[in-house]
């Protein structure tokens, strides 16, 4: 496994994190071999992808969110592209092969990616104090919990920079399938809502030819938080009992009511519930600072990689597709939820300090794009 991580690593752009393209392959269960993803020096991209006629949800986490990958794999059904922060590389391994172990819906529908610093150590010259002999003891039952006890630290307060966009660049670059539907590791879509897309995309036509060589639409999934202690709802009738009863509302009220409120969740709450058949509802014109969740042909603009730690990371590439001609089309029955109120008190110290740094970051993105996108009407404002 060691050997197998040193001889596969390619470095990112900036030269400071290393990348090894799928350590675990969903579609053959095994480890691949270096020789098997293009050896050193080549990442894979979307245009080298079979893009079969399907979705791949793609995720990036940490350590201490693997724990979510479990439930996430079983609420899917299909195919996962994950990305992790490998900062402790035994750990991540040994957590790997845990999850592989206990789900049989994680060992045949997730493959897994690493990317981490360079200063990190070997497999073999690093040990976690509490590290893999703990994720061995104990069974499946106990595994999740095991996972989070590894590691109590704040998101974003790693001790490196956490590499947000790379992570999600490196997830949608191993996915082999036409569309992608990028989301946080912490949010749960609603029941059904892969299989549902997919009828829906072969209904519209979207998995031609004609409609991959875009730019064309992105399909927004609205999002919502919720009480820890509720159910989580499986369709959007459970969805707006917790609303009506204030155990659940729209995504980020407290930390960045901008950030959702263009999603419009007024009008898609009145929208008549039809089962979890999909349908386009309504459009919407992208304005600063909206950073929806959306299902995009893999042939969209990646994630620009200098966003790193909190603020302006998916907002960018929301500002970028809306430059670039594509328009956004909210679905009608499909959703996701975090379980937990997102509230200010739950950020790392330096959020403030990222926030400033990846602020001027998107003054200079944007600037890029006016010479980027020279025929382009459009703004990012």
């Amino acid at each position: 496994m060691q050997r197998l991580i040193e001889d596969s690593n390619l470095l990112d752009a900036s030269g400071e994190y290393s990348i090894v393209n799928q350590l675990q392959d969903a579609s053959s269960g095994h480890v691949m071999h270096p020789a098997q993803r293009g050896g050193r020096g080549k990442s894979p991209g979307p245009s080298e992808q079979k893009g079969t006629a399907d979705v791949t949800l793609v995720t990036q986490t940490t350590l201490n969110h693997l724990g979510h990958i479990e439930s996430l794999a079983g609420g899917w059904g299909g195919p996962l592209s994950v990305a992790i922060f490998a900062t402790d590389l035994p750990d991540v391994v040994e957590a790997i092969i845990q999850l592989r172990t206990c789900s049989s819906q994680v060992r045949h529908n997730v493959s897994f990616h690493l990317v981490y610093p360079l200063r990190s150590k070997s497999l073999s010259g690093h040990v976690h104090p509490s590290g893999a002999s703990y994720l061995k003891d104990g069974g499946c039952a106990t595994l999740v919990e095991r996972l989070s006890d590894l590691s109590r630290k704040t998101n974003y307060d790693h001790g490196d920079e956490f590499p947000v966009n790379l992570l999600r660049n490196v997830g949608r670059k191993n996915s082999r399938t036409q569309f992608v539907f990028v989301v946080d590791v912490d949010l749960k879509v609603n029941a059904g809502l892969r299989d549902a897309f997919v009828h829906f995309a072969r209904v519209n036509s979207l998995f031609t030819q004609q409609y991959a060589e875009g730019p064309n639409e992105v399909f927004v999934v609205p999002a919502f938080e919720a009480l820890e202690t509720i159910q989580m709802p499986k369709d959007k009738y459970e969805l707006v009992d917790l609303l009506s009863n204030n155990q659940a509302r729209p995504f980020y009220t407290e930390l960045c009511h901008k950030c959702h409120k263009h999603t419009d969740y007024e009008t898609w709450l009145k929208a008549p519930v039809d089962g979890n058949r999909l349908e386009v509802l309504y459009h919407v014109t992208w304005k600063d600072p909206w950073e929806p969740f959306y299902f995009a042909h893999n042939s969209a603009p990646l994630y620009d990689e200098r966003f790193r730690q909190y603020g302006f990371n998916r907002i960018s590439q929301a500002c970028e597709l809306h430059v670039a001609g594509y328009t956004f089309a909210v679905l009608n029955n499909a959703f996701l939820i975090h379980r937990g109120l997102k509230l200010p008190s739950s950020f790392h110290a330096e959020k403030n300090r990222d926030l400033e740094r990846n602020r001027q970051n998107f003054r200079q993105f944007k600037n890029e794009l006016k010479s980027k996108y020279k025929d382009s009407p459009r703004r990012c404002y």
